[in-house]
């Protein structure tokens, strides 16, 4: 388990909050890179509780806290959702009290990390953003109550569909394991016209690096699948649940649709994958496919037989506005 001792679950916070709330049943989800710890979390808990309780895992997906898994929760009547791995998602009211732990990373070189970022300082003037995912918040707030050589402003964390406002900043450096968090804010800056310049920290592996070539790349594909749906008449909608089920982007699509007489079918899907779409047989009985559950999905399709677009280049198209690609919505 040396993956899981890199990691604070903040087990006595968790064990706080159920002795709080005289907590009986609890319900457990996390993201999928964390369930390998979930046992040990559990045995953790118990042995600081001093009472018995029922604990139960949630298999569903937890792509993020637009996921927390309610309805698992409500079926076995549950006290208290504790959701490992993410922090609340904004503009959503969760049905059932949830407990968010974001599990931040404890084994990184703060050092290293702190010399690669204050080595972008130019004078007293500039100004460097730092963003990040909740694995690593308390380190990039305090790398920037630290850095002496410039100033360094925090602008919190990146989510899929909801990037960080940059204004202000010189650089935003976005601390991330792997490429979504970066991607998705450089998609965002583009897709604006900003002009400020991303940069991407792995905290894993102190590796610097420009998303810019990634992003050209990826929008290359978007632009071309958007004018592979510019005369799509029958559309398929994706919408999500909880947090994914987004009625107001749904009811402004749908009346666009009807504007624009297209017609259209929407299904609701928890987790969305090939299998469905080749189910559904969607590459015959539709033209186009838009995805209001998740943006960054619709990228995980670029290779199917018919175009699979976010909300955002679907009212690009329907508005006639496609030379200007906007992300997310």
């Amino acid at each position: 388990m040396e993956f899981c001792n890199e990691f604070d679950f903040e087990i006595e916070k968790v064990v706080k909050a159920i002795k709080t709330n005289d907590v009986r049943k609890v319900y457990i989800q996390s993201s999928e890179g964390f369930q390998r710890c979930l046992k040990l979390v559990i045995d953790r808990i118990r042995d600081l509780l001093d009472r018995e309780i029922e604990i139960f895992i949630s298999a569903n997906p937890s792509y993020g806290s637009c996921l927390v898994d309610e309805f698992g929760a409500k079926d076995i009547n549950a006290d208290l959702i504790i959701h490992f791995g993410h922090t609340p998602y904004p503009n959503y009211s969760y049905s059932v009290k949830t407990l968010f732990i974001p599990v931040e990373y404890i084994q990184v070189n703060y050092v290293k990390l702190l010399e690669a970022i204050e080595n972008l300082c130019q004078d007293d003037s500039h100004k460097i953003c730092l963003a990040t995912t909740p694995q690593h918040i308390s380190m990039a707030k305090s790398i920037c109550d630290n850095i002496k050589k410039c100033r360094c402003i925090y602008k919190g964390i990146i989510l899929g569909c909801y990037p960080v406002v940059s204004e202000g900043c010189n650089e935003l450096i976005v601390i991330s394991g792997g490429k979504f968090h970066c991607i998705v804010q450089s998609l965002f800056e583009s897709s604006y016209g900003k002009q400020t310049k991303i940069l991407c920290l792995d905290p894993y592996n102190y590796n610097l690096w420009d998303p810019t070539k990634d992003v050209e790349k990826i929008l290359r594909v978007r632009m071309w699948k958007m004018h592979q749906a510019i005369d799509a008449k029958n559309w398929l909608i994706i919408d999500g649940f909880y947090g994914q089920h987004r009625e107001k982007l749904l009811s402004q699509l749908t009346e666009m649709f009807k504007v624009h007489n297209k017609y259209f079918t929407i299904v609701k899907v928890l987790k969305l994958d090939r299998d469905f779409l080749i189910n559904m047989e969607a590459n015959k009985n539709f033209d186009a496919i838009v995805i209001v559950s998740c943006p960054y999905l619709a990228f995980d399709f670029a290779d199917f037989d018919k175009p699979v677009l976010t909300v955002g280049e679907t009212f690009a198209i329907l508005n006639n506005d496609i030379n200007r690609y906007i992300y997310p919505w």
